[in-house]
């Protein structure tokens, strides 16, 4: 399926069985664009920028602020040259009450979520090869605003092509770093029990 609607090779080795609640660290099928063609492969969710003496700093770069990317230094290389797409069914945010957080599902009207992103390869003290990536932010659209200040950056079909073509220049390529349009996405609320990445079906995205 993902093969057939971004036209990439399928990715090799073990099958990816899909997710209701996908958390950081995890293994996820991302889009990127070689010589040869588009690929789809399973990176671990948490950038490692090539340069990094320890892996875990990816587990604070699960995420990456369009606005600065440019300027980060665990992303500008990877914004150069390591551009990629991460397909979606929706996403969680949560919005903060006085003494909780409430959990919203948001979900493409139609078709898969396009994310941008940006990965890297890093090679462990072991010389083990890991391929990771982030997820690009920007401002809420007014459907994600009451809920979440942030929200993806979400590519159309021509941005998508854009984002991942290496002959894009730096300014094209920030114009596409903006919130999606309103009208293409909706969201709700849903259970609690999202808050927790061992609960992992279909009831975490009914509606509350």
């Amino acid at each position: 399926m993902l093969a057939a609607q971004y036209n990439a090779k399928a990715f090799k080795g073990e099958e990816w069985q899909g997710s209701y609640n996908i958390a950081p660290t995890q293994m996820i099928p991302v889009i990127v664009d070689e010589p040869e063609g588009r690929e789809i492969r399973l990176m671990k969710w948490g950038l490692v920028p090539f340069w990094a003496k320890d892996a875990k700093i990816g587990n604070s770069m699960i995420n990456a602020r369009a606005e600065t990317i440019k300027e980060k230094p665990g992303f500008r290389d990877s914004f150069k040259s390591k551009r990629c797409i991460i397909p979606a069914n929706g996403f969680y945010e949560w919005r903060k009450l006085t003494t909780a957080k409430e959990p919203y599902y948001f979900s493409p009207k139609e078709g898969l979520f396009s994310f941008a992103g940006l990965w890297s390869a890093w090679v462990s003290p072991e010389s083990i090869e890991v391929e990771t990536f982030t997820i690009i932010t920007t401002t809420a659209n007014k459907i994600v605003k009451p809920i979440h200040d942030r929200m993806p950056v979400i590519m159309g079909h021509n941005s998508m092509a854009a984002w991942l073509s290496p002959a894009t220049k730096p300014k094209e390529l920030e114009e596409l770093l903006m919130p999606c349009s309103d009208d293409q996405m909706q969201g709700y609320a849903v259970s609690k029990i999202v808050n927790s990445a061992k609960h992992n079906g279909p009831e975490c995205i009914e509606r509350a």
